[in-house]
């Protein structure tokens, strides 16, 4: 099991995020570019780590690593200790019209079910939006479609 910060806080859970961005904004750009533009928004607002995820899954499911697993994140506001915060990078912008539709990639699908199925410990998988007001990330997140 992973455990977090200097309180050692056991992580347990996965809250997916999305991208709010343009659609396209990201596109052609490689992971490290992706992770460098979100690491500079996030530093612009004072997160005092920068990049708040613990990684990030492009379209074509690469993923590339974010903050180490036993950092706390600063991903959901008084959710982030005991969770891991992933970033999907989506192909498309997300709307209200296709709030609950399924929006990412086969290719990212899979690498997300790779990547879930591979952190021991993990007992529930959430959306961004089950703790703030938000689209992020553009679809339902239920448990049992992860793990």
């Amino acid at each position: 099991m992973i455990l977090q910060g200097k309180a050692a806080h056991p992580v347990r859970e996965i809250i997916l995020h999305c991208a709010a961005i343009k659609t396209g904004q990201f596109a052609h750009m490689t992971p490290f570019h992706v992770f460098a533009t979100v690491n500079q928004w996030h530093t612009e607002r004072g997160f005092k780590n920068g990049f708040g995820y613990h990684g990030l899954i492009m379209p074509d499911g690469v993923y590339y690593s974010g903050r180490p697993y036993s950092m706390i994140g600063a991903h959901c506001i008084g959710h982030n200790a005991g969770t891991l915060g992933f970033l999907l990078i989506e192909s498309r912008e997300i709307t209200k019209i296709d709030y609950f539709s399924t929006y990412y990639t086969p290719a990212q699908n899979r690498a997300l079910l790779d990547l879930v199925g591979s952190i021991d410990g993990i007992e529930k998988v959430s959306a961004h939006h089950d703790y703030a007001p938000k689209l992020c990330p553009g679809f339902e997140v239920k448990t049992y479609d992860w793990l």
